[in-house]
């Protein structure tokens, strides 16, 4: 801590070291030195000697507590409460099927176990208390569902599979029959066969040094062609281009996959008075 010392009184600096007031002593105009002062300083009157002692023992107390904590307690009560309030509602579906009875059913799972941990319902204003038998038969039926629902999602994994392993099926068998089929036209070429001009481009683009190959040894061949190979070659090529054709006709892979079920978990409650008595625990529909 720094003094500075003048006629009409003292001012006692805090934080603030040795430069920055060496600084304010050379500019007495500096603004943020004097902002500074008048933020830190405390004002104590000419020959108040007593008051600077006070001042500077406080201070010194003080420092040495700098690190000290302070404690709040907080009751149970009120921390459950806290934790209470920022939980959402627990939200069900509440039909009335009598005088004095309802239906409730829970289409949430999160919310059915949300109603279990938390131990009852509260209907109407009246509570409705969840036996650990009841809890257990709730629990069963949730299960129930989340198997039926799995069942079928693995019914629809299961024919999405099987649509790809049909597509990866159909592609292989078209390109082995295209192989097939180029390799025929080849050889039909070569023996001086009349090949039509789509069996050519076929084979020209799946393989052009067999096509050329094939065109050269057709040269020596065509003094041996006659009419009756002339009529099957025909047949071929018109086969030819129907497997084309259906090989390029795009095929529906998709699959139209089982809804999966509208179910909640229910029960029916009914009252005598403020009593509340649960039946009729189950699974049912959501229309």
């Amino acid at each position: 801590m720094n003094t500075e010392l003048r006629e009409d009184a003292m001012y006692i600096l805090q934080n603030i070291t040795k430069a920055e007031l060496n600084a304010y002593a050379a500019n007495s105009t500096a603004k943020a030195l004097n902002e500074r002062i008048k933020k830190d300083g405390v004002y104590i009157e000419k020959g108040n000697a007593d008051a600077a002692a006070t001042f500077t023992k406080t201070q010194g107390t003080l420092s040495k507590n700098t690190n000290s904590n302070d404690y709040v307690s907080i009751s149970n009560e009120a921390m459950e409460l806290s934790k209470s309030e920022k939980e959402p509602n627990i939200e069900f579906s509440l039909t009335k099927i009598g005088e004095n009875r309802f239906r409730i059913g829970f289409a949430n799972s999160a919310m059915l176990h949300r109603a279990v941990k938390q131990g009852f319902l509260e209907i109407e204003g009246k509570q409705v208390e969840l036996t650990d038998d009841i809890k257990s038969e709730l629990l069963s039926s949730e299960r129930e569902i989340t198997r039926r629902r799995e069942i079928i999602g693995m019914k629809n994994m299961m024919m999405q599979m099987a649509a790809q392993n049909r597509q990866t099926s159909d592609a292989m068998a078209a390109e082995n029959a295209k192989m097939s089929r180029v390799m025929k036209t080849a050889s039909r070429i070569m023996h001086g066969r009349k090949v039509s001009p789509a069996d050519e481009k076929e084979l020209m683009e799946f393989n052009h040094e067999l096509y050329e190959m094939a065109k050269i040894a057709a040269t020596l061949e065509k003094a041996r062609k006659n009419k009756k190979d002339d009529e099957e070659d025909e047949k071929i090529s018109r086969e030819n281009d129907a497997a084309r054709d259906y090989e390029n006709t795009p095929k529906d892979y998709s699959v139209e996959p089982i809804e999966m079920p509208k179910l909640e978990t229910d029960m029916e409650v009914s009252f005598d008075g403020d009593t509340a008595s649960v039946s009729e625990i189950g699974i049912s529909d959501i229309e």
